[in-house]
């Protein structure tokens, strides 16, 4: 029971681990990207993932309970080091990892990119072609590149506010 759906083809590379809640649904070609003993992924229950999914991960990408992520989403905790102009990018390694965290209850449109150290609150919407590239409160909804807030969910008004 709650085993997750893992549609192929579907890649992981490295020594990392994904842990996977109950009943995670992952739709064709998803790519993951552990490079070191100490990346982990976590995804919460229920959650659905679209295809063309890709995450690289150094240290630590959380996804709740319940998200829905849409196609060609990319989430990082990290970047590709360049700061020595006579070596490489390609060898220079990455840079150290900056936790990612997706909390429960969150729909995160097509093509969105979600950058190193992001937190984004419960029950957020991320528009389609976002860039979020700072933290999110909870019961937003977020458009742009940089991803910033339009509208808030108001609860003494119970309704959305654009803001």
């Amino acid at each position: 029971m709650g085993e997750p759906t893992i549609n192929q083809p579907y890649a992981v590379y490295g020594s990392g681990k994904i842990v996977y809640g109950e009943n995670v649904f992952v739709a064709e070609h998803a790519w993951f990207s552990l490079p070191n003993d100490q990346a982990c992924i976590t995804i919460g229950n229920n959650t659905q993932i679209g295809r063309f999914f890709s995450a690289s991960c150094v240290k630590g990408i959380s996804i709740g309970h319940s998200c829905l992520l849409a196609e060609r989403v990319f989430i990082t905790d990290t970047g590709h080091e360049f700061t020595d102009p006579d070596k490489l990018i390609l060898i220079s390694g990455t840079k150290e990892g900056q936790p990612v965290v997706i909390e429960d209850d969150v729909w995160i449109g097509v093509g969105v990119s979600i950058l190193p150290g992001v937190h984004i609150g419960q029950h957020c919407v991320i528009g389609a072609g976002s860039v979020v590239t700072k933290d999110i409160p909870s019961y937003s909804v977020v458009a742009g590149n940089p991803a910033g807030v339009i509208k808030r969910y108001d609860f003494s008004a119970q309704s959305w506010v654009s803001v």
